[in-house]
């Protein structure tokens, strides 16, 4: 019976083989455990067939929501966070909660090097009361085993409304002017 190293592209690949049984072996799968493959068999039939086999990654991604996308950013206090395909309509795993230090924890994510980072999308979907929720698809590419990331959250802009009426005649309301405020922006 013949050996064969099949490529696997976006998760998948094809190859003619002989039928029989093989013991298969992961030979290259950067940011997996390759010791993780399974099955560690697979029987070739003399029809056409689909192998199904799982492998495990072994990177840490965390994740800090706050209002800088920096670090040292006023963090947000909770909300949800999911992995997702680029569009954001296919959703990979379970949805993670962002603590009340605005840290989520994604666990064996894969991850490639600095020169050929694994490029892995998340969407947010809820935020706490006083910020807003990112609005997009964001990508991450986890060039290292252990990796943390910023993400902005900003701050709820809340309509406030003002009266102006004049100081001499109660309930007497001003009829055209303005008002200026300068703040500092911090939301306190």
């Amino acid at each position: 019976m013949a050996n064969y190293n099949v490529t696997i592209i976006n998760g998948s690949g094809s190859q003619t083989m002989e039928t029989g049984e093989y013991t298969v072996s992961a030979i290259y799968a950067p940011g997996y455990d390759m010791s993780t493959l399974a099955p560690a068999t697979y029987t070739a039939t003399s029809t056409s067939s689909t192998g199904e086999f799982t492998i495990s990654a072994s990177g840490t991604l965390s994740i800090i929501f706050n209002e800088t996308g920096e670090e040292g950013g006023n963090p947000i206090n909770f909300g949800s966070v999911v992995m997702t395909n680029s569009t954001g309509e296919t959703q990979y795993g379970e949805v993670v909660k962002i603590d009340s230090n605005g840290l989520a924890t994604f666990n064996n994510v894969p991850y490639g090097s600095t020169q050929s980072a694994y490029t892995l999308y998340f969407k947010q979907l809820t935020s706490d009361d006083n910020h807003n929720i990112y609005p997009n698809v964001f990508a991450v590419g986890m060039g290292d085993q252990t990796q943390t990331e910023y993400i902005e959250n900003t701050l709820k802009s809340v309509l406030q409304n003002f009266t102006l009426t004049d100081a001499n005649y109660a309930g007497l309301p001003v009829y055209n002017a303005g008002l200026k405020f300068e703040g500092d922006d911090t939301g306190e």
